[in-house]
């Protein structure tokens, strides 16, 4: 293996293990010791790669964005009419907290431990929130185009800003509750919103 793929493997396994770790106990309590032990990088390859633990934060939630973003867009894009992609992006959201031991949304999660609204790192957790919205504000205005006479009097925008707030908390729910019923619920609600 050259030296630019062993660099490589390498930020990728600090990158894995550090989603491990911020996933199951939180930025804060996950120390960079913790993160270079369990990788099994030295300390320099780790500070080669990500400077300061908020480096390697931001490379987390970077990632997460993009993958996140993708299953959902991947998950809609099986479905066959404006009615429900728009339904999809909330029924996406079950499984995937399922996935995830039902531990929540990692940019809500940061939001709650990076209380400084100016931080890199609750800019990312919201230009993910955007992202999604962007998405919701498409297929909401997909959805309205698609049936003038149903559909017509909706206000997308109005739709989409509701969507997101059941999205949100439904995700807060279900982690409090360490269950899927918030998410069922969600979908009954995003499905009234149009109805």
């Amino acid at each position: 293996m050259n030296a630019a793929k062993e660099a490589r493997a390498a930020r990728e396994r600090i990158l894995e293990t550090a989603t491990g770790l911020f996933a199951s106990q939180g930025y804060r309590a996950t120390g960079v010791n913790e993160v270079i032990d369990k990788s099994g990088v030295a300390k320099a390859t780790f500070y080669h790669h990500f400077p300061t633990k908020a480096d390697l934060c931001l490379a987390y939630l970077k990632n997460r964005n993009t993958t996140e973003l993708n299953s959902i867009k991947e998950f809609i894009a099986k479905k066959r009419t404006p009615w429900s992609r728009f339904l999809g992006v909330m029924e996406s959201l079950e499984p995937w907290l399922k996935h995830n031991q039902m531990r929540g949304c990692s940019f809500l999660n940061m939001v709650a431990e990076e209380p400084d609204p100016k931080s890199p790192l609750r800019k990312e957790g919201r230009k993910h929130y955007e992202g999604l919205r962007s998405l919701i504000r498409e297929l909401a205005a997909e959805l309205v185009e698609s049936d003038p006479q149903h559909y017509g009097k909706l206000d997308a925008d109005a739709i989409t800003d509701e969507y997101m707030v059941i999205i949100g908390g439904s995700i807060a729910l279900a982690e409090i509750y360490h269950d899927a019923w918030p998410m069922r619920q969600g979908i009954d609600m995003v499905a009234r919103l149009v109805d």
